[in-house]
């Protein structure tokens, strides 16, 4: 359920923070000053709802991949990570790159 407060987040990287309920009910005032119904900002294909927390915390970790990225140990991609794959296991690698 949407409330103030909530950041709706674009798949292009646009960013709405929600204030409050329009005049005629059917959408949110946010901080740029423009509304969005409630049938957009409830479309997951246009934006998804974050907490200021949640979001602070997806960005955190998406930066820490991106670091990891670099590393040797990851060069193969994320099907490496895969047990199954025959391949030998990187895990103890990386416990070792992150810590």
């Amino acid at each position: 359920m949407l409330h103030p407060g909530l950041i709706l987040v674009s798949p292009q990287g646009g960013v709405r923070i929600l204030r409050s309920r329009t005049a005629d009910d059917c959408g949110w005032n946010c901080s740029d000053g423009a509304a969005v119904s409630d049938d957009d900002a409830l479309d997951p294909q246009q934006w998804t709802a974050y907490s200021p927390e949640e979001l602070a915390a997806r960005l955190a970790l998406a930066a820490e991949v991106c670091d990891l990225g670099g590393f040797r140990e990851l060069s193969g991609g994320l099907a490496t990570w895969d047990a199954c794959s025959g391949r030998p296991c990187v895990l103890p690698k990386l416990a070792r790159l992150v810590s």
